[in-house]
C-alpha cells in the first residue's frame, strides 16, 4: 500500500470511530436558548426549567445530539419582567447565535418576547405563558407547546366546576394579562353554565387579602377559582383558612406551580390541605412511557421526585426542538419554523402537534392534558378527568 493509500485508510477509520461514539467530540454545538425567571417571585419555576433542561440535552446527546453536534441550552434569566425579557431574548439572537428559543412562565414576558421573535425572525416555542394573545396574534415564528388560558378553562376547570356539582363561584384574578385574561374566560364558562358567581381583581403581589376574602366569604361561594402565581398565592390561602372561608369554599389554584413550590406548606400550614391545583404531572398518572422514564432519570439525578411539572414542561420542548431541527437538516429560521409545523412527537405530556387554523389563539399551539389535583392530607389526589382520578373531592 502506497504512503497516500495509508492516510487514506488512517482518515475513514478515524471517521468511523467518531461516529460510532455520537457527536464529534471537536464539534461546535447547537445552541438553542430558553428564558424564564430566575430570579423573583417566581424563581422557582427557574429552577424547575434548569432540571428540565439538564435532563433533556442529556437525553438529546446520548441520542447523538442535533445534526451530528452535541446540543446546547444557554438560560436567560426575565426575573418575571417584560423589559428585561425582551432585551434577553435579543441577546441569546445576537450575542449567542441560538437556532431557536423556548420557555417563559410569564404571559406579560412572554408577549414581550414574541415581538422580538417576530422582528428577529427567529422561532420561539412558549412553554408555560398561557394568554391567548400569544398564538392568537398568528405569528410565523410563535408556538406554544403548552397551556393557553382559554384551553384550561373550557376544557379543565370549567368541565371540573360542573362535574363536581358547585353551585356558587368566585373568581379572584390578578392584575396581568393572563389573570385578567383567564378570569374573562372563566366568566363566560360560567355564564354558559348557569352558575351564580362574583369576582374580584388583585394585586398580583400583595400580601393581604383580608378585606377581599371578607367580601369573598359574604357572597358564600363553594369553590374560589384563585388566579393568583407566585407566593401571593401562599398568602390568599393560608389566610383564606384564617378567616374561615375553607374548608366549607374550595380553593381551586388556577396556575399549578405555587401549590407545588418547596414553600408551599411552610408559608400556608394546615390551611393547605383540601387546596386544589392544575398541573399536567402525578406520580400515578403517566399518559406514556416517556414520562416514566422522565421521571426515573429525574429521581437518578436529583434524589427526589419531581413536583413542578414545569421541569417536564422544558423538558418537552427541548425534545420537540431537537426533533425539529434534526427533521430541518439545518438551522436556518424558515427551514425550522416548516419543521415545527410538521411536529409529531411523542413526549412526556402526550403527541405533540402544533394547529394551523389561522385566526386564534389555536395557530400553532399545542395544547396538553391538564389534570385537577387536590391536596389530602398533604397527598396529591387527581380528582379529573374522571379517566385519571386517583380518589374523590373532599371538603
Amino acid at each position: 500500500m502506497n504512503k497516500k493509500g495509508f492516510v487514506g485508510v488512517i482518515v475513514l477509520a478515524l471517521v468511523g470511530l467518531m461516529l460510532a461514539v455520537g457527536p464529534a467530540l471537536g464539534a461546535d454545538p447547537v445552541k438553542i436558548g430558553v428564558v424564564g425567571p430566575r430570579t423573583g417571585d417566581a424563581a422557582a419555576t427557574g429552577k424547575a426549567f434548569e432540571e428540565g433542561i439538564q435532563l433533556a440535552t442529556a437525553w438529546v446527546n446520548a441520542k447523538g445530539g442535533v445534526l451530528g453536534r452535541p446540543l446546547e441550552v444557554v438560560f436567560e434569566d426575565t426575573a418575571g419582567a417584560p423589559d428585561k425579557a425582551a432585551s434577553g431574548f435579543e441577546r441569546l439572537v445576537t450575542r449567542d447565535k441560538v437556532a431557536m428559543v423556548l420557555g417563559e412562565s410569564h404571559s406579560s414576558s412572554a408577549l414581550a418576547e414574541i415581538e422580538v421573535a417576530n422582528r428577529l425572525k427567529i422561532p420561539f416555542v412558549v412553554v408555560e405563558a398561557w394568554a391567548d394573545p400569544i398564538t392568537a396574534k398568528n405569528y410565523r415564528y410563535v408556538f406554544r407547546a403548552g397551556p393557553s388560558n382559554s384551553g384550561v378553562v373550557n376544557e379543565t376547570i370549567a368541565k371540573w366546576v360542573q362535574a363536581s356539582g358547585f353551585k356558587k363561584a368566585y373568581i379572584v384574578a390578578e392584575n396581568s394579562d393572563w389573570g385578567l385574561g383567564i378570569a374573562q374566560l372563566t366568566e363566560a364558562a360560567l355564564k354558559k353554565a348557569a352558575i351564580p358567581y362574583e369576582q374580584l381583581v388583585t394585586e398580583r403581589k400583595s400580601q393581604d387579602h383580608y378585606t377581599e376574602l371578607t367580601k369573598i366569604k359574604q357572597f358564600g361561594p363553594d369553590v374560589v377559582l384563585a388566579y393568583v402565581y407566585g407566593t401571593g398565592l401562599h398568602y390568599f390561602v393560608a389566610q383564606a383558612g384564617e378567616v374561615g372561608l375553607t374548608p366549607k369554599a374550595v380553593i381551586l389554584d388556577g396556575a399549578g406551580p405555587p401549590s407545588l413550590w418547596p414553600d408551599y406548606w411552610t408559608n400556608v400550614g394546615d390551611y393547605g390541605n383540601l387546596e386544589c391545583f392544575v398541573s399536567s404531572m402525578h406520580e400515578k398518572v403517566e399518559l406514556t412511557p416517556l414520562a416514566k422514564e422522565f421521571r426515573e432519570n429525574y429521581v437518578k439525578a436529583f434524589g427526589k421526585a419531581p413536583t413542578d411539572y414545569k421541569s417536564r414542561s422544558i423538558y418537552d420542548a427541548v425534545l420537540i426542538a431537537a426533533d425539529a431541527i434534526n427533521r430541518a437538516g439545518s438551522l436556518g429560521a424558515e427551514n425550522l419554523v416548516t419543521a415545527l409545523e410538521k411536529t409529531d412527537l411523542l413526549t412526556t405530556r402526550g403527541k405533540a402537534k402544533f394547529g394551523m387554523e389561522k385566526g386564534g389563539p389555536e395557530y400553532h399551539q399545542w395544547m396538553p392534558p391538564m389534570l385537577v389535583i387536590q391536596w389530602q392530607d398533604k397527598a396529591q389526589t387527581v380528582l379529573y378527568p374522571p379517566e385519571a382520578a386517583t380518589g374523590q373531592l373532599k371538603r
